[in-house]
């Protein structure tokens, strides 16, 4: 991977090369003539950019089983997108992609923290996506969904492999922190989302008690919904009862949570995750004292991995050095992403502190796909772009056309909340435009806030949704001037702020689960609600 870094021009061409080679036949490949594209250039001007609509009939023949439709590549996979932003897509996809993920990721880990050591056990904390199949037996599954031939290779992980596919949250989460808890010598950890580590430490809050009992007395609290065969594998993996580590284990969970991960595990350097709400910093100053939270790579359904950080102890945003042997790149500038026929750039054609939408293209019959992200180049690793991931193209607030990113909405509440430093923490935002409500008189943003007091049960009487209201519209108009314009026009009212109750954005999430496609593990808060029944959910949970 390192030597594409210095060459990756030249590394995508070879890529494009061998994609043509293996697609060119296929019924999309000679239905639009794949087999006259010889270089990028000739890609840019031959192949259209395209969104999933372009691909959907592709994909529902491949679904039904059909060999050569997308890719002569033997399809063992449909991958679903996370469907946070949207119905979750279907993405063609190998076994093989995931298992070189997690190689890269092993390798590179073991380079920047040479403590350590090669096949020392880690822990994986997984709540297995459930797995459906399509019309031609296909597997339907989440990109982060494993299978009882993918756990067979990953022994340096515990829990074992019967534990590694539990599929309910409360069982996944029980027996992952029971072989957790019962070697004090992990060193490391892997799971994919920080709001996931946050969830299972808070679970070991609650239960505690009764895993202390099973690491005991090396039993399986019965009230878990296991069934025979996996129960026995588990217990035949545990072994006998640790009474020593269990007495540690409770003396240090009845000092709480502060710091609890370096207490309970002495030796654990860095846990690998994807840190997409944000929440590294508050997690090193709480639970995860002393412990390096690793932002590792870069990564969505459409292909994996997109990037590398390299430099893991950086503070602020995680950069990401893209991946040119997997992934073919190229770059609509931010103020093109609305023409209907915008011009790209390739992967050495881009300027360091330009916003870029990035589409990609992949071996599996995906070309010049517009996923979503839109991205900053920070820098180069030799001659390859770093990237800093900024927001999803379907999260712009754009009512009238104003296109109001994430990023000024971000800034614009964390300077709202200012006057209260100290006193609160925010917990989550999110924002949606009024018109998904048939009932608003008005177009303007409505913002739901989740705060939490520091040093009381109650928030500070000063802090109202009147206050913060005027004070983030100020923001936005200041940070934005079309958004002002409009403001200025009357197209827009001022922008509405609901202070939530505590546990808002829990309801949300269950109330997303349990009504689109999304899959738990890959589960990513949405932080713009793009439905009205979302907005309601909010509403619902918001103080009067």
């Amino acid at each position: 991977m390192r030597a594409s870094f210095k060459k990756p021009r030249a590394t995508q061409e070879r890529l494009l090369q061998d994609i043509i080679r293996t697609n060119k036949d296929t019924v999309y490949g000679r239905q639009f003539k794949l087999g006259d594209i010889k270089f990028l250039e000739d890609f840019s001007k031959k192949h259209p950019i395209a969104d999933y609509s372009r691909y959907e009939q592709f994909v529902a023949r491949v679904a039904k089983g059909q060999k050569n439709v997308m890719t002569t590549k033997r399809v063992t996979r449909l991958t679903k997108t996370s469907g946070t932003t949207g119905k979750s897509k279907l993405i063609p996809q190998e076994e093989y992609d995931v298992d070189q993920m997690l190689i890269v990721l092993e390798a590179l880990q073991h380079e920047l923290f040479p403590n350590v050591q090669p096949m020392q056990e880690m822990w994986k904390i997984h709540c297995n996506p459930t797995e459906a199949s399509s019309e031609g037996g296909i597997p339907m599954a989440a990109t982060t969904s494993l299978n009882p031939s993918m756990v067979k290779n990953m022994v340096i992980y515990t829990p074992p492999a019967a534990g590694k596919i539990l599929s309910t949250l409360h069982e996944a989460f029980y027996v992952d922190l029971l072989f957790a808890l019962r070697d004090k010598e992990l060193s490391s950890s892997l799971v994919f989302f920080t709001s996931t580590l946050k969830e299972i430490i808070r679970f070991l809050d609650v239960h505690w008690r009764d895993l202390v009992e099973d690491l005991s007395s090396g039993s399986l609290n019965q009230e878990l919904e296991l069934d025979p065969d996996t129960r026995a594998s588990l217990l035949k993996a545990l072994g006998s009862g640790d009474t020593q580590r269990a007495i540690e284990v409770q003396n240090e969970c009845e000092k709480g949570l502060d710091g609890i991960m370096k207490r309970l595990w002495p030796n654990m350097e860095f846990v690998s995750t994807i840190d997409l709400p944000g929440l590294r910093h508050s997690l090193k100053k709480s639970i995860a004292k002393g412990v390096e939270i690793y932002c590792s790579m870069y990564a969505c359904s459409e292909g994996c991995p997109v990037g590398i950080n390299f430099r893991p102890f950086d503070e602020g945003a995680p950069e990401f050095t893209l991946n040119p042997l997997r992934l073919i790149f190229e770059f609509i500038k931010v103020d093109d992403m609305e023409e209907p026929d915008p011009p790209t750039y390739f992967i050495d054609e881009v300027e360091v502190g330009q916003r870029y939408e990035l589409l990609l293209s992949q071996i599996h019959g995906i070309y010049r796909f517009r996923f979503g992200d839109v991205i900053e180049v920070s820098g180069f690793h030799d001659n390859c772009p770093k990237v800093k991931v900024l927001y999803r193209k379907a999260s712009l607030l754009s009512i009238f056309g104003e296109k109001v990113d994430q990023l000024v909405v971000t800034e614009a509440v964390d300077r709202s909340l200012i006057p209260w430093a100290g006193q609160i923490t925010l917990l989550h935002f999110c924002v949606a435009e009024s018109p998904l409500l048939e009932e608003s008189r008005s177009s303007h943003y409505i913002i739901f806030l989740e705060l939490k007091s520091e040093n009381a049960n109650t928030l500070p009487d000063d802090l109202t949704n009147e206050i913060l209201s005027q004070d983030i519209h100020k923001g936005i108009c200041h940070l934005h001037a079309v958004y002002q314009d409009c403001c200025d026009s009357g197209e827009l009212a001022p922008a509405k702020v609901h202070i939530t109750k505590p546990g808002a954005f829990v309801q949300l999430r269950d109330y997303i689960l349990r009504n689109t496609g999304a899959a738990r593990a890959q589960f990513k808060m949405p932080k713009k609600l793009r439905r009205a029944d979302f907005v309601e959910v909010m509403l619902q949970n918001s103080m009067k």
